[in-house]
């Protein structure tokens, strides 16, 4: 596998009030609720993204059927 590389020109700012840092909060809480008494479960990336990937459709007003939809 090809490895690919990504490169940052500028400074990265996420406000703590954009829709991405709302997203990635919610991701976190549910994270949290979802390990509840378990101590630090692993997780694999496709977790992370999926779950940032619902957040997101979440707080761009998708409705609960889209939010859930896997596509």
């Amino acid at each position: 596998m090809a490895e690919e590389k990504v490169r940052v020109l500028g400074p990265v700012e996420v406000a703590s009030d954009s829709k991405e840092r709302v997203a990635y909060e919610l991701m976190n809480q549910i994270a949290n609720f979802e390990m509840d008494g378990q101590g630090e479960a692993r997780k694999t990336p496709r977790y992370w993204l999926s779950l940032y990937r619902k957040c997101h459709k979440a707080v761009h007003g998708y409705t609960l059927d889209l939010i859930l939809q896997d596509n």
